[in-house]
């Protein structure tokens, strides 16, 4: 059993890679309105803005069942990389909302085609409500991931105290 390529750890990580997939593919047609219209150069960021949101949605709903997030010390180092990635999460969503409000393509990429008023109009209401959604959707999810992490911690604890009256 301690062999770490065992059937389960093969399914697991099968069932990963393609949860990771699926992510892909959405970030993919979320982001390919933009895409198509312009050569968006924050598509990175707000990628990993797509991501952060599904995924941690994913982690939180699931987290008895994610095996590599059973060590106490992964679960310590996540929570503080996420302190982190809430400010930085929290910084772009507020760039790039001040940014849709200039109503400038070019703060966020050369146009690829040409981009009349109505189309422009249109891109703005997409890219404003898809940079809302998915940044404050992370937001959201690193939140209540975070409070995931702390209820975890709390209930390992309370366990181990309550082992250790009864020997």
């Amino acid at each position: 059993m301690n062999n770490i390529i065992t059937k389960e750890n093969i399914l697991y990580l099968i069932k990963e890679l393609i949860w990771l997939t699926i992510t892909a593919i959405v970030i993919y047609a979320v982001l390919y309105p933009i895409t198509a219209k312009i050569d968006f150069i924050y598509w990175r960021i707000n990628a990993l803005l797509i991501f952060i949101t599904l995924t941690y949605f994913r982690y939180s709903t699931t987290f008895k069942s994610l095996p590599f997030l059973r060590p106490a010390w992964i679960r310590f180092l996540l929570f503080t990389i996420n302190l982190s990635l809430f400010l930085y999460v929290a910084h772009y969503e507020q760039k790039f909302v001040a940014m849709a409000d200039n109503f400038y393509t070019e703060d966020f990429g050369f146009p690829k085609i040409i981009l009349y008023d109505d189309i422009k109009r249109q891109l703005f209401k997409y890219l404003y409500t898809e940079i809302v959604l998915f940044g404050t959707g992370s937001l959201i999810m690193i939140s209540a991931f975070q409070i995931r992490l702390i209820v975890s911690y709390w209930q390992y604890y309370k366990h181990q105290a309550n082992a250790r009256l009864q020997d």
